[in-house]
């Protein structure tokens, strides 16, 4: 920016500030304005996160547009042999090695050896800066 900008922005800054004081000499009219400005916004706050807290915590339900059910089957379920035929085919799909994973994971979580013990002290090393 050179010089003569910053003339022009203090001039008219200036001008402003001139104008407002003689419509507003004790400055009644811009408090009024700014605390009414804070107010609304905490109004809106306050019903903004009352209605999230009440959305949350299920007192509030909205309703949502209801999908097209899938057909049912007519027998209202698989045959025996086509329930058989799934059991078989999850069967091969989950082979030993996931019940073993999910065994290893219940046993580190239920004898608490997943999380290291944490000592809840912060310490910084300073690296020195070139």
């Amino acid at each position: 920016m050179n010089s003569f900008m910053l003339l022009q922005v203090s001039e008219s800054v200036l001008a402003k500030s001139a104008e407002m004081a003689e419509k507003d000499p004790h400055g009644a009219i811009i408090t009024l304005v700014s605390v009414s400005v804070v107010f609304v916004a905490l109004i809106v706050l306050y019903f903004a996160y009352t209605f999230i807290g009440k959305l949350s915590s299920g007192e509030i339900k909205l309703k949502m547009p209801k999908k097209k059910a899938a057909p049912k089957p007519a027998t209202g379920g698989p045959t025996p042999e086509e329930a058989a035929a799934i059991a078989l085919a999850l069967d091969q799909e989950m082979n030993g090695e996931v019940y073993a994973a999910i065994g290893m994971a219940l046993h580190q979580y239920l004898n608490d050896t997943v999380h290291d013990m944490e000592s809840y002290i912060i310490t910084i090393k300073r690296k020195p800066s070139f």
